[in-house]
C-alpha cells in the first residue's frame, strides 16, 4: 500500500500503487497530489480502503491465507487497519516498532498477533533479520494450522456470553448447563472490546444465540468510562433477530482508568479503588435510571425473541464486598424505569437472589432455554 513517493520498489508488487490507488477510488495522480500539500491522512485513508478492498477479494475467492505487515506508528496503524477488516481466524501478524503499551487501536475485537521488532525497521542487521524471519515464520506456522484445524461449521448452535469480574461464576454455571443439552457456548469478557468482540461475531452468523449477562459496556459508552464499547453495543443481536437474554450485570458501576477521567457531574460520588488504573464509580438513582431509559430503547427495537432477568438483591460482587455500593434503592429505580420503558410484549422477570447466587443461574438457564424454543 505504499505510494513510492519516498522510495524505489525492491520487486515488483503482483498488485501495483496504481492498482491499489484504483480500488480505493482513486489514482496516483491525485495521490501524489495530496503529498505535496501535506495530506498525508487522507492518503492513508485511500490506499488502505484500496488494500482492504483487493485483500477481501482475495479472502473472498480463496486466494489469501494470512496477512503479514511491518512498520512503525504510521505502518502498524495501515497494516492493522487492514488486519482487523478481515474475518476471525485468518492469520494476522504485524511487526512492529509500536508493539508494547497500549495496543487496543491496533488490535481492536480482532485476533492480531503484534511482534516487537526490537530494533527500528531500517535495513537488514543481525537484529532486524532475526524479528523478520521469526514473523514470517509466525504466519506462515497459523496459516498452516488453520489449514489443518480450520473454522468449522456446526449444527450445534452457538450460545455468546457477556460477563465480567464478579459474574464470571454465574456465566460458567450457565456455560456448563447448556454444554450438557448438546449447545456450544462462547464467553465475552465485556472490556469494552469483548461485547464488540461478540456482536461482530453475532454479525457474521457465529453466534446463534446471546445471554447478555453484562452489559455495563452500555454504561461505560454513557458516561465515557474504560469499558465504553460504542453507541450501538446491545443492538446487533436485536437487529439480527436471534434469540436474547439480557441482565443487568455490573451496571451499578464505571470504571475509569484515572479520577480525572471522571465526568465533573460524578466526581463527587464514591469511588472504590480496584487496583492501579481501576478506579470504580458507584452509579447512584440518576444514572440508573438513564441507563434503564437507553437499554429499554436497545431492547424494544429487537426483531427476535428477547427477555430479560433481574437479581433483586445485587448487581454485581462489589455490592457485596463495599458496603458503598449496596444501593437497594438505585437498583429499584433502574428496574422500575425499564418496566415503565420496556414495550408491554417484553417479558422481565424477577429474581429474588444475587446475581452471584446458583438460584439466578439456574433460573437464567431455563428462561434463555425457553426463548431459544
Amino acid at each position: 500500500m505504499g505510494t513510492g513517493a519516498r522510495g524505489e520498489l525492491v520487486f515488483e508488487p503482483d498488485y501495483p500503487r496504481e492498482e491499489v490507488a484504483r480500488a480505493g477510488g482513486s489514482n496516483m495522480k491525485e495521490i501524489l497530489s495530496l503529498g505535496e500539500v501535506g495530506q498525508e491522512n487522507r492518503i492513508i485513508e485511500i490506499m488502505s480502503d484500496g488494500t482492504i478492498s483487493i485483500c477481501q477479494q482475495l479472502y473472498e475467492t480463496g486466494k489469501l491465507d494470512g496477512i503479514i505487515s511491518l512498520g512503525g506508528t504510521m505502518g502498524t496503524n495501515l497494516g492493522t487497519k487492514v488486519m482487523r477488516a478481515l474475518p476471525f481466524g485468518v492469520p494476522k501478524v504485524m511487526l512492529s516498532t509500536v508493539a508494547s503499551g497500549d495496543t487496543s487501536l491496533y488490535v481492536g475485537t480482532k485476533d492480531v498477533v503484534l511482534i516487537p521488532s526490537i530494533a527500528d525497521i531500517a535495513g537488514l542487521n543481525r537484529i532486524t533479520e532475526v524479528t523478520l524471519t521469526l514473523s514470517a515464520g509466525a504466519v506462515m506456522g497459523m496459516a498452516a494450522a488453520r489449514r489443518d484445524n480450520p473454522l468449522k461449521a456446526s449444527d450445534k448452535a452457538s450460545i455468546g456470553i457477556t460477563t465480567l469480574g464478579g459474574t464470571t461464576n454465574c456465566a460458567l454455571q450457565i456455560k456448563k448447563s447448556f454444554e450438557e443439552k448438546g449447545f456450544e457456548t462462547v464467553i465475552f469478557h465485556a472490556n469494552g472490546n469483548g461485547g464488540k468482540a461478540m456482536e461482530e461475531m453475532v454479525a457474521q452468523g457465529l453466534i446463534q444465540v446471546v445471554f447478555d449477562l453484562s452489559p455495563n459496556e452500555v454504561v461505560n459508552n454513557l458516561y465515557r468510562g474504560w469499558g465504553d464499547a460504542g453507541p450501538t453495543r446491545m443492538e446487533v443481536a436485536g437487529r439480527k433477530g436471534i434469540p436474547q437474554l439480557i441482565a443487568p450485570g455490573n451496571i451499578d458501576h464505571i470504571i475509569y482508568p484515572s479520577p480525572d477521567k471522571i465526568p465533573e457531574r460524578l466526581k463527587h460520588q464514591y469511588i472504590h479503588v480496584h487496583g492501579p488504573g481501576i478506579n470504580v464509580l458507584r452509579t447512584k438513582k440518576n444514572e440508573m435510571i438513564e441507563v434503564a431509559k437507553v437499554m429499554a430503547e436497545k431492547i424494544n427495537n429487537a426483531q427476535g425473541k428477547t427477555a430479560v432477568i433481574v437479581p433483586l438483591k445485587g448487581l454485581s460482587i462489589l455490592d457485596k464486598v463495599d458496603k458503598e455500593f449496596d444501593d437497594p434503592e438505585a437498583n429499584m429505580a433502574f428496574l422500575n424505569q425499564l418496566k415503565l420503558s420496556l414495550k408491554p410484549e417484553i417479558e422481565v422477570k424477577e429474581v429474588d437472589a444475587h446475581i452471584t447466587d446458583s438460584l439466578f443461574a439456574e433460573k437464567a438457564a431455563e428462561m434463555l432455554h425457553n426463548l431459544m424454543k
